[in-house]
């Protein structure tokens, strides 16, 4: 168990990586667009769905962090509120019902990307390339596979293993 842990760490490490670098990266594109916009009235055209993409992939991101942390779902707070000798069992309930519900959410994301792909569907152009849409969505099943992965852990993951992600 201790190299399962051990690898969660390591995507743990890049998730929180990935977020911050995504949230730097679109302020600045957003500030050197409304500079554009003020100072020449002109801007970049692929740079608004570029940015719109960028705040899925943070935001799945993040959700899978909290999921990490157990800090996700609506679930945890009944079983906060439930007595002392129920908490555990329906920490463990909640934890299969999230894992159940990611592994559907992630076929579903799944079968929505192949057929992006197989329709050739295009999120934006920059210049003459075609950015596909299915390139810039592939997050969403990633993102429920690595919710669904973090919450199996945390069935097994000792208490004193959930401290927060900064």
């Amino acid at each position: 168990m201790r190299a399962l842990y051990k690898a969660e760490e390591y995507l743990v490490r890049a998730e929180r990586g990935a977020v911050i670098l995504l949230i730097f990266a679109m302020v600045a594109l957003s500030f050197m667009q409304v500079l554009l916009r003020l100072l020449l009235h002109s801007g970049i055209v692929w740079l608004d769905p570029l940015l719109r993409h960028m705040v899925l992939w943070a935001g799945l991101l993040g959700a899978a962090l909290a999921a990490r942390y157990s800090h996700h779902f609506a679930l945890e707070a009944f079983v906060h509120l439930a007595p002392k000798g129920l908490r555990r069992p329906l920490e463990i309930f909640a934890s299969v019902f999230t894992v159940a519900a990611s592994a559907l959410l992630f076929y579903a994301a799944w079968k929505f990307i192949r057929d992006e792909f197989a329709a050739g569907s295009v999120a934006f152009y920059i210049d003459r390339l075609a950015v596909k849409g299915g390139w810039v969505e592939i997050i969403i099943p990633a993102a429920f596979a690595m919710i669904g992965l973090h919450t199996l852990i945390g069935i097994f993951r000792p208490k004193d293993h959930l401290e927060g992600p900064f």
